[in-house]
């Protein structure tokens, strides 16, 4: 079955200012947020996202935590109860969710390379129900022990929004014939594609296989 989506809106880029001052104004808050947490904020911002259901995707989830857990087991001390709180991948998500009071359906995907292409099959089939959805995907590498061994130029931190709708009409793009961007993570390349695309023809409706 192919599903027909209209892109209302998306944005797509390497991080680089984030603006968690400004949309977090909270301090307590905003040092609780990963990395992650604060690109789903940013692109949530962009996309003036406020109460619509979201579908979030992450392959690797919160690295920097994770790292940190499993270095308190291999030093045999209490790991940080922060730290494990925010390793589950749906942390991102509740914590955008907490700053803009969305009481709306939250779903995480995370499927290796594929996270991106699912999320956006999960966002078509909950679009049906006539709502908006905002999906993203985001990726975070930007940790001591990645960037000693980056020797390829990859971007450590890259994301992509949008916010999606069914579409009666018939698709003018078949998603999955796209090919990944390259220089992203696999979970994020195909999307990026999709934005690539979306450049120059903002209007176009995406046909997704599901």
């Amino acid at each position: 079955m192919i599903i027909s989506l209209e892109i209302q809106s998306f944005y797509a880029q390497k991080i680089e200012d984030l603006k968690e001052k400004e949309l977090v104004p909270n301090m307590i808050m905003r040092r609780r947020l990963t990395r992650n947490a604060k690109m789903l904020i940013y692109l949530a911002d962009m996309l003036r996202v406020k109460n619509e259901r979201i579908v979030y995707g992450s392959s690797y989830g919160e690295l920097r935590e994770s790292i940190s857990i499993l270095k308190s087991i291999f030093e045999k001390s209490p790991p940080s109860p922060t730290d494990f709180q925010n390793s589950v991948y749906n942390a991102p998500a509740s914590y955008l969710s907490i700053l803009n009071g969305n009481t709306s359906e939250i779903i995480s995907v995370s499927n290796g390379g594929k996270t991106g292409d699912n999320v956006l099959k999960t966002a078509a089939i909950k679009a049906m129900d006539g709502d908006s959805i905002f999906c993203a995907v985001c990726e975070s590498f930007d940790i001591d022990e990645l960037r000693l061994l980056n020797k390829c130029g990859a971007p450590f931190e890259s994301a992509v929004g949008l916010m999606v709708k069914h579409s009666g009409k018939k698709p003018d793009i078949i998603y999955d014939k796209l090919k990944p961007l390259q220089g992203f993570a696999p979970s994020i390349a195909k999307l990026m594609s999709l934005c690539k695309y979306l450049n120059t023809n903002p209007s176009a409706i995406v046909g997704i296989e599901c």
